[in-house]
């Protein structure tokens, strides 16, 4: 037989060949394991952070909810007190008609008192 260019004869050029490449493979695969391992707690730094998230996302709306019902209680209130404010307003008003009534009545009975005193 002939040897062809880039083959070897000895069996144990071909025997440490391929240690080294099962050692290559090993080494990839260990690597392969340390960066799975990595993004493995990468995940569960992840996972943690977002239930962090949605606990806080859970008190804020339930915060919001809390404060969109004051607000509606507060602005009823306000309604309420409006609604008071132009009643007084109105009856205030209807009162200062009396008084100038009551006014221009005790006016004129002056006048016309001074008019049958003479």
């Amino acid at each position: 037989m002939t040897d062809k260019p880039g083959m070897t004869t000895g069996g144990g050029d071909d025997a440490g060949s391929i240690m080294a490449l099962l050692e290559r493979v090993a080494g990839l695969m260990d690597s392969v394991q340390v960066t799975q391992q990595r993004m493995e707690e990468r995940q569960l730094e992840l996972e943690s952070t977002v239930k962090t998230i949605q606990a806080d996302v859970v008190k804020l709306t339930n915060e919001h909810a809390n404060t969109s019902s004051t607000v509606d209680r507060l602005l009823e209130k306000t309604r309420k007190v409006s609604r008071h404010i132009k009643d007084v307003r109105v009856r205030v008003e209807n009162q200062n008609i009396r008084v100038k009534k009551v006014e221009a009545t005790q006016g004129d009975l002056l006048d016309y008192s001074h008019y049958s005193d003479k």
